[in-house]
């Protein structure tokens, strides 16, 4: 009798074990980035974008304005419009500078909600190569810089 009990306390034993390191893998919180809803929440507000005296101000509807310096943001004196969608991963940005437009590709390194990392895209054409410039890295989708929003207030 003496030798099933030891031998059922082992099974349990190993039972256990077993649970235990499966509830410890199963749960992470290493995701590479947020949901789309989540995301599309934090970015909403206002970020002073480094390297850059802009303050952009991003709007929950898809638009934004960019604003040239303090100054210009202080006096409400706007710059430049873009629109802003999220899709897929991609936060895709299409910019009226003054009359020109811009379009920025970006997906998110890291993000909190005081601070976004994000890695901003080359975007290749019939006449611009990326390798040939000087960007900070290459992955998967391409060429990319790191550009760093902080929330401003």
């Amino acid at each position: 009798m003496k030798h099933k009990l030891l031998h059922l306390q082992s099974l349990v034993a190993v039972a256990l074990c077993v649970i235990m390191s499966m509830a410890f893998t199963s749960c992470s919180d290493d995701d590479d980035e947020p949901a789309g809803d989540e995301l599309t929440s934090i970015i909403v507000g206002s970020w002073a974008q480094d390297g850059d005296n802009d303050i952009l101000v991003v709007n929950a509807n898809g638009t934004g304005v960019g604003y040239e310096n303090l100054t210009d943001y202080q006096n409400n004196h706007e710059g430049y419009k873009f629109n802003w969608s999220y899709k897929d991963g991609w936060v895709n940005i299409t910019i009226d500078f003054y009359g020109e437009t811009q379009i920025e590709k970006m997906r998110v390194k890291s993000v909190s909600q005081n601070k976004i990392v994000w890695q901003r895209y080359a975007i290749p054409s019939e006449d611009y190569d990326p390798s040939e410039d000087e960007w900070d890295g290459h992955d998967a989708f391409g060429y990319y810089d790191l550009w760093t929003w902080e929330r401003y207030k």
